[in-house]
This record gives C-alpha cells, structure tokens and sequence, in this order.
C-alpha cells in the first residue's frame, strides 16, 4: 500500500503563544507532518525551534525553522526560495502572525492612528500580502488557515461597521472603504459618534474574515480551501494571565481543520470556525 506524502504546514509567528503550541501538537499528529516554524525575530525563533527539538528527538526530520517578518517584504522571497528548495511546496499555511496595541486589552484604551496602522498593517494587509505572495506554491489541493479571533466578529465593530461587514451585496472593494472608514474615525477620535468600535485589532480580524470569505475563497483552485478560525481565549503573552483557557488549547481547532480532507468542500470553504465548527458571521 502506497504511504501517503507527508504535508508541509508554515506557521507564522511560532515562536510563542498559539504559533509554538500548534508545532508541538503537530509533532504528536499521527500523520506525521513536517512542520516549517517561522517568527520575526530569528534568534527568539531558533530558540522555540531548539527548545520543541529537545522535547522531540525523535522528529528531527518533521520540525525546522526559517526566519520571517510578514511586515517585512524582503523577507518573502528568501523564504519562498528555501521552501520550494526543499520541500517544493506548501500544503498547510497557518497565518497566526499577529499583535496587539499596548493598552488595547486594558479598559479605557483609546485607539490612536500609530496603533490602528501598526496593527491593521500587520494583522490584515501583511497577512493578505504573505498569502498571496505564496499561492503560487500552495499545493493544488493545499489549505490557508487564519488564526482570527472571537473579537473578529462583526458585532464586534459598533453599528456603522457591523452593517457594513453583514451587508448581503458585499463586494471586495468594501474592504478597503472599511478601513479608510474606520482610520478616518481614529483620526477624527469620533467613535461615540460614529458607532464604531475603537479597538484596531479587532477590526483587524474582522477584515481578515471578510477577505477570507470574500475574496481568497474565491482566489483559489482546483481542492485548494481557506478557513479563518477562533482559537478561544488562551493564557498566551497576547491572551493575558486572567483567559481562561491553557495556551495548549488555543491550536486544537487548527489541528481540526489540518486534518479534514484534503478535497474542497463548498459548503465550509471560507468559513469561520470555532471549537471546530462552522459559526455563521453576523
């Protein structure tokens, strides 16, 4: 009987948090993937790296490491480079990369344009640049995973956001009026008025669902799926110390849809997921 060909799956941002305890539980997946850890930070990266090799001696050919910022463009091609080398291509791309504005967990914060740009530019635009940077190498039967958050809900984003997000005729070019939108509230600090929600994150992850489900669904061939996902509320450095879930809880969603089918199905493709199942956005 012919083994099946074991699947390459890219984490971004596995350096901690959820990205790190995904590769751990994937070196404990029966199918036996090989696992591609990447972070911004190439010394923090080489060190979770070494750290889950000690754990796992035995899976020095499933476990490696290769530097990567998504904010950093440069980075993109070096990496692809190495990727296609030596594994040809990606079957798995887990887009876990994210931030966080300092203060934005905290009541009272109050978004500034500093922050909503940092985080709207890493959370949504350099997630979206990255995966479409490597969808020529997703395998043709491949998946894009991202990591997204309960916060990405549209009844997160305040009324004004929450309309537009849930409107029936949504087109692609809707994202970009969101954003400008709500940049325009940060400048203007008129959320009150606005009824816009002043967190730069979430309307990061809800960007995310949108283009997942209204754009990349609809990029794709062939088997190729995209799922966006909620891992819960994770005692991560993101998550803080009161969530109420471990950090290990975090990727099992993820690990859920790695392992369905590697064939489209239509009738999740694009969808939002949490504790692996389908949540209808409203």
């Amino acid at each position: 009987m012919e083994s099946k060909p074991r699947r390459v799956i890219v984490i971004t941002g596995a350096n901690r948090g959820i990205g790190y305890e995904l590769a751990k539980r994937l070196l404990k997946n029966p199918n036996k993937p090989i696992i591609v850890m990447t972070s911004r930070n190439e010394t923090l990266g080489k060190e979770a790296h070494a750290k889950l090799a000690d754990q796992f001696p035995t899976a020095k050919e499933s476990l490696h490491y290769h530097v990567l910022d998504i904010t950093k463009k440069e980075t993109y091609e070096p990496f692809l480079d190495w990727i296609k080398e030596k594994f040809g291509q990606i079957d798995v791309l887990v887009n876990n990369a994210a931030i966080l504005a300092t203060g934005e967990d905290r009541y009272g914060y109050k978004a500034n344009l500093s922050d909503a740009t940092k985080v709207l530019g890493t959370n949504y635009f350099s997630t979206r640049e990255f995966t479409e940077y490597v969808l020529p190498s997703l395998a043709s039967d491949g998946k894009i995973i991202n990591v997204s958050s309960v916060n990405g809900e549209y009844s997160w984003q305040g009324d004004t956001l929450h309309k537009k997000f849930t409107d029936l005729n949504f087109q692609p070019k809707d994202l970009e009026e969101i954003y400008n939108l709500y940049m325009e509230t940060v400048k203007k600090q008129n959320f009150s008025e606005m009824k816009i929600t002043q967190s730069p994150y979430n309307v990061s992850k809800a960007l995310i669902n949108a283009w997942t489900f209204h754009v990349l669904k609809n990029s794709l061939k062939g088997d190729q799926q995209a799922f966006s996902m909620d891992p819960g509320w994770c005692r991560t450095d993101m998550g803080g110390k009161s969530a109420p879930l471990r950090p290990e809880d975090g990727p099992v969603t993820i690990e859920y849809l790695i392992d369905l089918p590697f064939k489209v199905n239509k009738e999740i493709n694009g969808k939002f997921f949490r504790e692996k199942e389908v949540v209808e956005l409203r």
